[in-house]
């Protein structure tokens, strides 16, 4: 089995930046350490996780449905965190009780989020995971997220380049908490389900990766699943 603990060290972060990893890595509680040392392959969520985006999707999707005449709360939107934006349109339309035009609202959100992706920055205590590894072609992201703002967001964050695999809605898969994202990067990255280790911030993002078979790190408190 290929261990992606052991592949630090080709040289091409400043010495800066690794002093910095590998401070944050030092801080990781010793299961985390431990789950990495025997993955084959990182696949990890993005929103929330990879990225700090709740506050930008936020404002996107109030002014998406500002824009037909319906309000959304923070309650509202925050209880729905990691749902599809098909799913959220979708309970959007029960709670005002009317039918919603989705493409109008989902073009809407897309065109309100790339001005915000801009802004964007990564999350420093996951994005030094990846960074440590450093092996694109054995990590993936696997997101609820339509591939535009996927897209969007990683490059946004400017961390695009450490993903060989991305797995979005656009895939057509079931989304989480149904395994298929993980499954599908698995597959993609040519390794076991079983020896990849997932990095998740929702409860369904983490059922999805336990459904896969995978090892999943809560990024919110650093428990191992």
């Amino acid at each position: 089995m290929r261990q992606l603990w052991y592949l630090f060290g080709d040289g091409s972060l400043g010495s800066e930046d690794v002093e910095v990893v590998g401070v944050i890595m030092s801080y990781l509680p010793p299961e985390v350490h431990h789950v990495l040392s025997g993955a084959c392959a990182l696949i990890f969520d993005l929103d929330g996780t990879l990225v700090d985006t709740h506050d930008a999707h936020e404002r996107s999707w109030r002014k998406a449905f500002s824009a037909v005449g319906l309000s959304m709360s923070t309650s509202w939107y925050r209880q729905r965190t990691g749902l599809t934006a098909n799913q959220l349109i979708d309970d959007m339309g029960v709670a005002h009780g009317k039918s919603i035009d989705a493409t109008t609202v989902k073009t809407m959100e897309l065109r309100c989020f790339l001005e915000e992706a801009r802004k964007l920055a990564p999350i420093e205590s996951v994005i030094s995971i990846a960074e440590e590894f450093r092996d694109a072609s054995h990590m993936a992201v696997a997101s609820n997220g339509d591939a535009s703002s996927v897209n969007a967001t990683l490059a946004g964050a400017g961390i695009s380049h450490l993903f060989s695999v991305i797995v979005t809605a656009d895939d057509g898969l079931r989304p989480k908490p149904f395994p298929d994202a993980f499954l599908r990067a698995a597959e993609r990255l040519g390794v076991k389900k079983e020896c990849c280790l997932a990095f998740e911030d929702t409860g369904g993002g983490i059922a999805a990766a336990q459904a896969a078979g995978m090892k999943v790190v809560d990024v919110r408190t650093w428990e191992v699943f």
